[in-house]
């Protein structure tokens, strides 16, 4: 192992001698700054959907290509930390790739028929479901003010969904992204349940993980519309950006972001700023698409994001105790 080299600060003993930037850059501000940057991108990658179904591309299609350009960034990373995969990192992230797709393909084939801002609120429910699945598939007994959540946040659905700015009642969409905020619950359940009695590298699982979904997508492509083959040709520059766009930064970005954040911030704290993504899936829906939004689906929307937001501090909470 090579010996670290002497830091200005080791050099003189103060901290004075240390740039503002690189001392922000060790600060749990950077941690942040960085996860405030993965909400920001997730939440406008509902709108930027939208955009893309817009041009004809199929919804396994425009996966593959989204998780090509994240597997480069990702591979040479790995390439150059001389990564190692084992046979129980493999099997993980073939089960996580799995969940991954089904997650993805029902919110790119969903936010079609819905509005990026339901979407974004909609798929934020995931976080309340999560310890509920705790609580039905691990027996794991849960406070009070999680079931009232629970309740705030399906009230919050209603007022979302059956409140829109052009109809009463629920959008195909809506459903579509709910049965993806289901999925998205029992992967992280089921992840947090499987880090925490077994040791394995996130960046190993999260390179399985990126490749199941880029070969499932092209799997499902035949049976769901045109071929590949026959749509790359016609995909205009302004689309290729957009697809580079989720992949690098929804995708490779992210994880790089989040695994920089866990070093200087607490789990807790990275959680609740992800929480924010359904604010940012709003204001993009409305820059982007001039969507507008009625009383009722801010008020559901508020709903949701607080439900959210309570019910992750409630769950760290509960997993120090514990």
């Amino acid at each position: 192992m090579a010996t670290p080299r002497a830091t200005p600060e080791d050099r003189t003993g103060s901290h004075e001698a240390v740039s503002p930037l690189r001392r922000f850059g060790r600060s749990s501000s950077a941690g942040d700054v960085a996860v405030l940057g993965v909400a920001a991108v997730w939440g406008s990658s509902y709108a930027v959907m939208q955009l893309v179904n817009a041009t004809g591309l199929s919804a396994p299609n425009f996966l593959a290509l989204r998780f090509l350009t994240a597997a480069v960034p990702l591979l040479l990373y790995a390439v150059l930390a001389r990564v190692r995969i084992n046979r129980s990192e493999f099997l993980y992230g073939l089960l996580y790739g799995a969940l991954l797709f089904t997650i993805l393909f029902l919110e790119t084939v969903g936010v079609s028929y819905t509005s990026a801002a339901n979407a974004g609120f909609l798929i934020t429910v995931s976080v309340i479901l999560v310890p509920l699945y705790s609580r039905i598939l691990g027996g794991r007994r849960q406070q009070g003010a999680i079931y009232a959540l629970s309740l705030l946040a399906l009230l919050g659905c209603a007022a979302l969904t059956l409140g829109t700015s052009d109809s009463v009642g629920f959008r195909p969409g809506d459903l579509i992204i709910l049965a993806a905020a289901l999925v998205r619950a029992y992967q992280i359940y089921s992840f947090g349940r499987t880090s925490s009695q077994r040791s394995f590298d996130v960046l190993s699982v999260t390179l399985v993980e990126v490749v199941v979904v880029m070969v499932l997508s092209l799997a499902v492509s035949p049976f769901w519309g045109p071929m590949i083959i026959e749509q790359v040709p016609n995909i205009p520059p302004l689309t290729w950006l957009l697809i580079a766009y989720l992949g690098v930064l929804g995708t490779a970005y992210a994880f790089a972001a989040q695994l920089f954040a866990a070093r200087r911030t607490s789990a807790t704290r990275v959680a609740l700023i992800l929480s924010t993504e359904p604010v940012f899936a709003a204001i993009f829906a409305v820059v982007l698409r001039g969507e507008q939004l009625v009383f009722m689906q801010v008020l559901g929307g508020v709903m949701i994001v607080v439900a959210a937001g309570v019910g992750r501090v409630l769950e760290s909470r509960s997993e120090a105790v514990a």
